[in-house]
């Protein structure tokens, strides 16, 4: 078989070489082809350009008076010279050139226009737009004319006879009456084929010669070498098995590790549906990421590398196959016919061997502990043995075994539905403000709204922010309803100067340069941004206040004010009351809410009261039901409140 190939191949290899040969040859020809009327075509352009320089220059010569028009000057009209010159031109050039000036009513007969000439002054007339003509049909000469219209210049000799110069009047009895525009000929160039063609069929022949040779030679070479190598077929399919046998090795293999990776995890997943069990576990490294921060990269890998080794040592035995998935997740497969209980007491076995076991790496002893994850004989094994891996996590759970109750399908269908209903009022620019009034308790009356962010659907449904705000943070969407609410609000209080309102800001909003960049925008462009406030929730996990000082430095620049939301909650903090430079305290809802019936709210609320008033700055308490935490929040010498007993967020103001 393989002689049988081989010896075909002594066949087709000719043939094929003679087909690339002449295939490029053509080629070579058409294009020398293509080059030779692309050179023709741009050498008579340059000709073109260089003899109207030369018409117009001696034209204004002529029209300022530098020379002045006689008898003796008459031979340097170029309508007279023109003639003449181009007539030595075509003489001399190395091309044999011809240049003329022509007209189909031309009064010397020596610049009437000939057949292919007439073709070009047809066509120009016919294209009053067009500036030149091109021909190549014609088996002598490339045919180049660049219309010769009458300009302004022109008709001062050329208009009526009684407006010419007088020399020019006593000279010609005819030549006049020209019409602005109309083409009176053609400077016609024609450049011979025969010439062009000795030039570059010269380099052709050349090049084809070349090209011959350098094929028959790496015919040879090819020839040669496939008539001496009977085996050379199968030394080419050995080399291609093992190059491919390499490469989907390497496909299939974690290149740290040397485990199996999740293409081949993905796969043996899904060859092993019809199999009557199947027990999976999914292990993650707790809190790799700091360990990374901590001891740098180089360790962080060697450690994934021995927690690799110490599981595939405990699993040798087990028939389960161990991979290495990205980051720092490993699994644990099998199909062995054991119960779902045994499954689990040996990978609480292997986890407590991971845990347990001290990780010397450059004098460095790490201690590490995993979250798992684990499911059996389920439909869609790896999407649940992941839910239960998520609840462990979260849960700070060493193990965790799917079931119902750890299912978060529904959540997740929540976000998806919640992701799509939030890009869906961002193009519909649903995003809308709503008001909640806040009652100055010392002026009896409303000074102040507070703009809540609400989604209002085609239907006119109202989708409050508890369905949509938490997820908008959590796939980085939160600034677009910053964007809105911003837009929106200053335009609706742009006429209503006796108001002062209020916008909440995350600390996301405050660390995004872009957002923030939006923000001081539109105060710079806002007509009274004193009257504008920013409702900053404190967050525990801010690390750095710098930020926070920084923007409200910018803010307060305008005149705009801040304001500290859920104050008194778990992670409220009174020194960076200090040092945030803040108007006024929004006291907690959980504190309002149970001021009643709850004497240590009622003494939390009059202590951050007596504190802003140290600091001469101003409380609002949120929440306010009913008249009787109304009256209570009065005793305390609260400023402000605001809740249901004053006004529901409404799209309109009371």
């Amino acid at each position: 078989m393989t002689k049988y190939i081989n010896n075909k191949i002594l066949y087709i290899i000719p043939v094929i070489f003679l087909f690339v040969l002449l295939f490029r040859i053509i080629y070579s020809y058409n294009d020398t082809q293509e080059q030779m009327q692309e050179f023709a075509y741009k050498e008579a352009k340059v000709l073109k350009s260089y003899a109207l320089s030369h018409r117009y220059y001696y034209q204004d010569l002529f029209f300022n008076h530098t020379i002045p028009l006689n008898k003796e000057t008459l031979v340097a009209l170029p309508a007279y010279s023109s003639h003449y010159i181009n007539k030595e031109f075509s003489a001399h050039n190395p091309f044999n050139i011809s240049l003329q000036t022509v007209s189909d009513r031309a009064r010397d007969p020596k610049n009437k226009a000939d057949q292919e000439e007439l073709k070009a002054i047809k066509y120009l007339k016919k294209h009053p737009k067009e500036k030149e003509y091109f021909d190549s049909k014609n088996e002598k000469y490339y045919q180049y004319a660049a219309a010769l219209r009458v300009e302004a210049k022109c008709l001062q000799c050329h208009a009526k006879k009684e407006d010419a110069p007088l020399f020019i009047q006593k000279q010609y009895n005819t030549a006049y009456d020209y019409k602005l525009g109309e083409l009176r000929g053609i400077l016609s160039i024609k450049v011979p084929k025969d010439k062009l063609n000795a030039y570059f069929i010269q380099h052709f022949t050349s090049s084809a010669i070349y090209d011959s040779i350098a094929f028959i030679v790496l015919f040879i070479i090819i020839y040669a070498i496939t008539q001496k190598s009977k085996n050379i077929n199968n030394f080419l399919q050995e080399a291609v098995r093992i190059q491919t046998n390499k490469f989907k090795k390497t496909l299939i293999t974690e290149s740290l590790t040397g485990l199996p990776n999740r293409l081949q995890f993905l796969e043996d997943i899904k060859s092993s549906k019809k199999s009557k069990t199947r027990h999976l576990a999914l292990i993650n490294i707790d809190n790799f990421k700091d360990i990374n921060d901590f001891y740098g990269h180089k360790i962080g890998d060697i450690l994934l590398i021995q927690v690799a080794q110490k599981i595939a040592q405990f699993c040798q035995d087990t028939h389960a196959t161990v991979y290495k998935l990205p980051s720092d997740e490993y699994a644990v497969f099998t199909l062995s016919p054991v119960s779902e209980e045994e499954f689990k007491k040996r990978i609480m076995t292997l986890l407590s061997v991971i845990q347990r076991n001290e990780y010397l790496i450059e004098d460095n002893a790490i201690f590490i502990t995993v979250s798992c994850g684990l499911v059996s004989n389920e439909e869609n094994l790896i999407i649940k043995a992941d839910m239960a891996l998520q609840v462990a996590k979260s849960s700070q759970t060493d193990l965790v075994v799917y079931d119902n109750l750890v299912d978060t399908t529904e959540s997740v269908n929540k976000n998806i539905q919640g992701i799509a209903l939030l890009k869906k009022a961002m193009t519909e620019d649903a995003i809308t403000p709503y008001f909640q009034p806040i009652y100055n308790l010392h002026t009896n009356k409303i000074e102040k709204y507070e703009a809540l962010v609400r989604i209002i659907t085609e239907e006119g449904e109202v989708i409050a922010p508890y369905l949509f705000l938490d997820i908008a943070t959590k796939s980085k969407l939160y600034h677009h309803i910053t964007y809105a609410m911003v837009e929106k609000s200053f335009e609706f209080f742009k006429n209503k100067p006796e108001y002062e309102f209020s916008l909440n800001l995350s600390i996301e909003d405050i660390l995004n340069e872009k957002t923030v960049a939006f923000i001081l925008k539109k105060l710079a462009e806002y007509e009274n941004p004193k009257r504008v406030v920013f409702e900053i929730l404190e967050d525990h996990e801010v690390q750095n206040y710098t930020h926070i000082k920084e923007f409200i430095h910018q803010i307060k620049a305008y005149g705009a004010k801040i304001a500290i939301d859920d104050f008194g909650s778990g992670y409220s903090n009174f020194s960076h009351v200090l040092e945030l430079n803040v108007d006024y305290l929004k006291i907690d809802a959980s504190l309002v809410k149970n001021i009643k019936n709850d004497e240590n709210a009622k003494k939390i609320t009059q202590t951050i009261v007596l504190f802003a008033q140290n600091l001469g700055l101003q409380t609002i308490a949120e929440y306010v039901e009913d008249e009787e935490s109304f009256n209570l929040l009065k005793d305390l010498q609260v400023d402000f409140i605001q809740g249901y007993y004053i006004g529901k967020p409404s799209p309109l103001l009371v």
